[in-house]
C-alpha cells in the first residue's frame, strides 16, 4: 500500500517512521511542511494524484492548546481545513484516511472515562477546530477512521514528561498545575495501533486510544 504520513517530524510521525521498518510491505511518503504544505489545496491534490496514495495518516495538527486561543485562523487552517482537503483528495483517488484527533473535543468535566458514545463538547479553540476537522474528514472520505488520543509523550519533540525531567534536574522544587486529569499515552503505542488498523483494514468510525492509568 502507498501510504502518506503527514506531520512526520512530530512525536507520532517520528514513531510512525521508526515502526515503518517493521512494516516493509508498504511504500511510505513521510512529509512535513517542507515536503508538503497540507494547507495548500493544489499541492495536496497534485501530490496525492502523482504518488497514487492509497492511505493518508494525518499526524499533522496545530497542537499548542493555549496559543490556539490567539491564533484561531491558523488553528482552523491546520486542524480543520487541511484535513478536509486531505480527505477530499483521498476520496477522489479512492484512498482511505486515518485522522488523529484529541480528548480536547470534550470539555473535561466528566469524572469517568470518555467513550466513543459520549457527545463532544469542546471548550477551547483547539478542541473546537479538532472536532470540526473530525466532521470534515468523516464527511469527505468514505473510508475514514478517526482516532482520539490523549497526552502524547515520546523520545521525540517536546512534551510534558521531558519538561518535568529537565526541570527536575534544574530545580529543587516544582510548581505544576493540579487541575487536569488525563492519561499519558506513549506515541509508539499509538503508532503501533495505527499500523494494526492499516494492516487489518480500516473500519469506518471514531475510536478512542490511550494507555491505561490516570494522573
Amino acid at each position: 500500500m502507498r501510504i502518506l504520513v503527514t506531520g512526520a517530524n512530530g512525536q507520532l510521525g517520528n514513531e510512525m517512521q521508526v515502526l515503518a521498518k517493521e512494516n516493509p510491505q508498504h511504500t511510505y511518503y513521510f512529509t512535513d511542511v517542507q515536503e508538503l504544505d497540507i494547507c495548500d489545496k493544489q499541492a495536496v491534490w497534485a501530490y496525492m494524484a502523482e504518488k497514487q496514495i492509497e492511505l493518508v495518516v494525518n499526524c499533522a495538527a496545530y497542537t499548542a492548546v493555549d496559543k490556539a486561543e490567539d491564533n484561531q485562523e491558523l488553528a482552523y487552517k491546520l486542524n480543520c481545513e487541511a484535513p478536509k482537503q486531505l480527505a477530499s483528495a483521498a476520496q477522489a483517488n479512492g484512498a482511505a484516511m486515518i485522522q488523529v484527533s484529541t480528548d480536547y473535543v470534550f470539555d473535561g468535566t466528566a469524572h469517568t472515562p470518555y467513550t466513543e458514545e459520549c457527545n463532544p463538547s469542546p471548550d477551547s479553540v483547539y478542541g473546537t477546530t479538532k472536532l470540526e476537522g473530525e466532521k470534515e474528514v468523516m464527511n469527505c472520505c468514505e473510508k475514514t477512521a478517526v482516532i482520539r488520543t490523549a497526552w502524547l509523550y515520546s523520545t521525540f519533540g517536546n512534551n510534558f514528561v521531558k519538561t518535568m525531567i529537565r526541570l527536575g534536574k534544574e530545580r529543587d522544587n516544582l510548581g505544576v498545575v493540579f487541575d487536569q486529569i488525563g492519561t499519558p499515552t506513549y506515541a509508539n503505542d499509538l503508532a503501533r495501533a495505527i499500523y494494526t488498523i492499516i494492516n487489518k483494514g480500516i473500519v469506518r468510525g471514531i475510536y478512542h486510544f490511550s494507555n491505561e492509568g490516570v494522573c
